[in-house]
């Protein structure tokens, strides 16, 4: 497959606003990365009773609901990016999430969790979106 400079520019962006909105709560512009169709799993890193979540407004609730009471820092690393046509894309980013509950000067952390997101990426109409991903966790420390 031909290395494409400008797709990995595009995906790398991408991910780093889907970082960027969760933490800043800006769920407009979380589902804006997502596609219509996507599917996140999440049983693997929180839960094997949630069943996957599917479609991005479902995505855009089930994420909202879940990180609004919560303060969070997201870090994502780039470890294998393959393109498998020319409009699609796997990917592997190593990650840590720290979240913390309370308000703003007496915040209380919860957990620091460490693994990794295994995401397919799909362009659709010229744009790039996450369309499947799956959440995995190495190691979480609990407070």
């Amino acid at each position: 497959m031909t290395y494409r400079i400008a797709d990995e520019l595009a995906i790398r962006t991408l991910q780093q606003s889907y970082f960027h909105t969760v933490d800043s709560k800006d769920w407009d512009g979380f589902g804006s990365v997502i596609a219509e169709n996507a599917v996140f799993d999440f049983r693997v890193a929180v839960d094997p009773s949630i069943p996957p979540v599917a479609g991005r407004e479902a995505i855009v609730e089930f994420v909202r609901t879940s990180m609004e009471p919560i303060t969070s820092a997201h870090r994502g690393f780039l470890r294998t990016l393959e393109f498998t046509d020319q409009d699609t894309a796997w990917a592997v980013w190593a990650m840590e999430d720290i979240l913390w509950t309370g308000k703003a000067g007496s915040l209380t952390k919860l957990m620091n969790g460490h693994g990794h997101y295994k995401i397919r990426y799909r362009r659709i109409n010229d744009k790039w979106y996450i369309d499947d991903w799956l959440l995995t966790r190495i190691f979480v420390e609990k407070y």
